[in-house]
């Protein structure tokens, strides 16, 4: 066997009645090619990066009141926050010291602000009236915001490999095959990172299992590093 041997096109080795094995290069960067029961193994998970509006989580509190429109929670946005704010978007309610959640979409934000508190009140209409809510009770909110104006590309933070030397992804490129890329962040949200180099729209990025697979091309590249190329 003679490991260090490459060639340019398929065919066999011409040491051993054995057929060459394919490596997919980009830019140079290692390819990973695993068996489909070991990607079932390792819970490999992926999502499409996508172009838009970065996802924000936005967290506050307020109370529930009854209006004529039915159960409202009254919340503080700070100034920065009701930028991304708008009617319409998605809220997740819990009553404090409560487990269960609650939906419901923002319905308005008042134009004047609480200068004492410096800042603006939303009402968020519940979807659906439930017994278990009551005027006066105490409530946590998070709003599924975005950051309006900017479009970006971004992946969720869990798929973000930082090593203190290097920011990586792995891409899945179908097929059992994966390469780490680096990249560079940019914007990061609760749940969401921005990519503003190396992963394109509609790439798909592994957010469980990557670092194995990161590991495993690391071992990899070392060892092609290491070995003679003969011609």
């Amino acid at each position: 066997m003679t490991p260090g041997f490459r060639s340019d096109k398929p065919g066999k080795s011409p040491f051993m009645d054995m057929d060459l094995v394919p490596v997919y290069e980009d830019e140079g960067a290692t390819v990973v090619t695993l068996r489909p029961e070991i990607v079932q193994n390792l819970g490999v998970r992926t999502h499409q990066a996508t172009r838009g509006a970065p996802p924000r989580r936005i967290v506050t509190t307020g109370y529930m009141f009854r209006d004529a429109k039915g159960l409202t929670a009254l919340v503080d946005l700070f100034d920065r926050e009701a930028a991304a704010v708008r009617p319409g978007q998605i809220a997740e309610v819990r009553i404090l010291d409560t487990p269960t959640v609650y939906h419901g979409v923002v319905d308005s934000i008042e134009s004047d602000i609480d200068i004492g508190a410096r800042a603006f009140k939303a009402r968020i209409r519940m979807t659906h009236a439930d017994i278990v809510l009551r005027p006066n009770m105490l409530a946590e909110v998070v709003i599924l915001a975005t950051v309006a104006g900017r479009q970006a590309i971004y992946i969720p933070r869990e798929a973000l490999i930082r090593t203190g030397q290097r920011n990586a992804v792995v891409l899945a490129l179908g097929a059992g095959r994966f390469q780490p890329v680096e990249v560079t962040p940019g914007v990061e949200t609760d749940d969401w990172v921005e990519i503003q180099r190396g992963v394109k729209e509609g790439d798909v990025v592994v957010t469980s299992g990557q670092f194995l697979i990161d590991s495993e091309a690391n071992v990899r590249a070392s060892f092609q590093r290491m070995e003679p190329v003969e011609k």
